[in-house]
């Protein structure tokens, strides 16, 4: 954790603050299936696919704007903004009477995003000496996998149990919440103490810096999908083939980012010995793993095991990636050089729920997950030849 008490307590704010959004982005996954699997929509998993991409579509416009407003002008503002628009179009939700309607409320949703990411993690930078960043985003990370944790599983439960209201209820409970932390107790540095505090520690983009940025960039990018894959697809998927209850659904996808979150601090030592590209591609190797898995599944403890595959896999990915980014960034441009990263981010979460969905319903589910395990394995080898020019330069 950083060494000055300002910046553990900024830490710990910004790891609730990624809990609550995290939290309101899967709450509705255990869901799709019973919105999307009617006579009233023919094509159910293009539907699923639009309900999560959506968000990321609007997140993808407004990521690098925001990054660069919160270069000037601070990144509390742009933080509470974010987190106030979560809490808004979580009370939005349980008035949706139709999947179609979701799609527009997690599109303003999404807008939330845009502005909250860049800004929370280019503060995290601002707050943190390149020795301590990996431990505090490790944290971070924490907070994002438990709300990726906890909300498909309270979705599922607080669904059967008090009906639509309730789970959205606690989105905005938890965002709300996040609002009133980051107004009383974040002190962000001003912008002349960063540069100060900073000065000839920083990476600045040259050329291997923006080879290095595009690299993670990819990497996120295709890892992310997978995310977003099992998030859009994985619902209408397990009713389809596995007829299990939104409950058990919401409790498999719990466990894989239960896995996520607890490995996170391990995965940070690892990084210390083996360097964030190399953590990289551990992470694509594990949710090749989870996907063959999920190709060849026939009983869903085999689904639970995928889960974990999955969880670990993405959560070094994420890791690695996100502090790769980070280091990268020049001393005054580390909200730009996050939103470039969170761009990239919401392009595979805007894009690959629609283009697997569409090639689920005419294609089938199982094989869209064996094609992309290949997909992964290919640029896997890739990123293991291109990362011996890099190793010398980013660790």
């Amino acid at each position: 954790m950083p060494s000055n008490s300002n910046a553990t307590r900024v830490v710990i704010i910004a790891a609730i603050c990624v809990f609550s959004t995290q939290f309101g982005v899967t709450v509705i996954a255990p869901l799709l299936g019973m919105w999307v699997m009617v006579p009233e929509i023919p094509h159910p998993f293009i539907v699923s696919g639009l309900i999560i991409s959506s968000f990321a579509l609007v997140s993808l416009a407004l990521n690098i704007p925001g990054g660069i407003i919160s270069d000037k002008w601070g990144r509390k503002p742009l933080i509470v903004i974010g987190l106030s628009l979560y809490a808004v179009t979580a009370l939005l939700f349980p008035f949706s009477k139709a999947a179609y309607d979701w799609i527009f409320v997690r599109a303003v949703q999404g807008a939330g995003a845009g502005f909250f990411f860049p800004a929370i993690t280019a503060l995290l930078a601002d707050i943190t000496t390149k020795d301590e960043r990996g431990h505090a985003l490790s944290v971070y990370n924490m907070g994002m996998g438990l709300g990726l944790a906890v909300g498909p599983i309270s979705g599922g439960i607080l669904f059967a149990i008090y009906g639509i209201f309730m789970p959205f209820l606690f989105c905005a409970a938890f965002a709300f919440l996040s609002v009133m932390l980051v107004l009383l107790f974040v002190h962000e540095p001003k912008r002349k103490e960063i540069a100060k505090d900073k000065r000839g520690e920083t990476l600045s983009l040259d050329a291997s810096g923006k080879e290095a940025l595009a690299l993670c960039c990819i990497v996120v990018f295709l890892g992310m999908g997978v995310a977003s894959v099992m998030s859009g697809l994985f619902s209408p998927f397990a009713v389809e083939d596995f007829n299990i209850s939104e409950e058990i659904i919401g409790t498999i996808l719990s466990v894989m980012f239960v896995a996520f979150t607890l490995l996170q601090a391990g995965f940070n030592r690892l990084m210390k010995r083996i360097g964030s590209i190399n953590l990289s591609v551990t992470g694509l190797f594990l949710c090749i793993c989870g996907l063959l898995i999920l190709y060849s599944a026939t009983h869903v403890l085999e689904l639970f095991i995928m889960s974990v595959l999955l969880g670990a896999g993405i959560g070094a990915i994420l890791l690695g990636t996100l502090t790769l980014a980070s280091k990268v960034a020049g001393e005054r441009q580390e909200g730009k050089v996050m939103g470039i990263y969170y761009t990239t981010f919401y392009a595979s979460l805007g894009s690959i729920p629609v283009v697997c969905g569409a090639l689920s319903d005419f294609f089938g589910a199982k094989l869209l997950f064996l094609g992309y395990a290949a997909l992964l394995f290919v640029f896997m080898i890739l990123v293991v030849v291109k990362r011996v020019s890099l190793l010398s330069n980013v660790k």
